[in-house]
C-alpha cells in the first residue's frame, strides 16, 4: 500500500490534517496489529506531504521541557533580568496550558471541544 498520489480535500489546514491523523491513529489501537492498521489508515487518507505537516504541527505542539530546564539550571536561582523572567514566564504558560489542554481533554460533552481545541490550535487527546 502507498500514500494517496493526490490529496482527497485540498486546501485543508494543519491543524485539520494533525486532527484526522491523530482520530486514526487511536482507531488503529483496536487492531490485532496497531502498527500496520496504522499504517494502512493513514495512507489511505493521506498523501506523504499531507501526513508530513500533520506530524510536524503535533511535534509543534510538544512543549521541550528539558530545554527549558537546562536554561533555568544554567541560569541559576539567583538570576534576574529578563532571560529569568522570560524563563519564569514561559514555565507559568506552558503549566496553565496544560490544565486548559487537560480540561479539553476531559470535558466530554459539557463543552464544544472541537471550538475550544481551534480556538488554540489544539488536537484534542494528541498528548502521551
Amino acid at each position: 500500500m502507498t500514500f494517496l498520489e493526490v490529496s482527497r480535500e485540498p486546501g485543508r489546514s494543519n491543524w485539520e490534517l494533525a486532527r484526522l491523523a491523530v482520530h486514526l491513529r487511536g482507531y488503529a489501537a483496536y487492531d490485532d496489529d496497531p502498527p500496520a492498521d496504522e499504517a494502512r489508515r493513514l495512507q489511505e487518507a493521506f498523501t506523504v506531504d499531507e501526513l508530513r505537516r500533520a506530524d510536524t504541527f503535533l511535534e509543534a505542539g510538544s512543549q521541550d521541557t528539558d530545554r527549558l530546564a537546562a536554561i533555568e539550571a544554567r541560569l541559576g536561582t539567583d538570576a534576574t533580568g529578563d532571560e529569568a523572567w522570560l524563563a519564569q514566564q514561559l514555565t507559568t504558560a506552558w503549566a496553565r496550558l496544560d490544565k486548559l489542554r487537560d480540561r479539553i481533554d476531559t470535558g466530554g460533552s459539557l463543552m464544544a471541544n472541537t471550538h475550544v481545541a481551534s480556538a488554540i490550535d489544539y488536537i484534542r487527546g494528541s498528548r502521551p
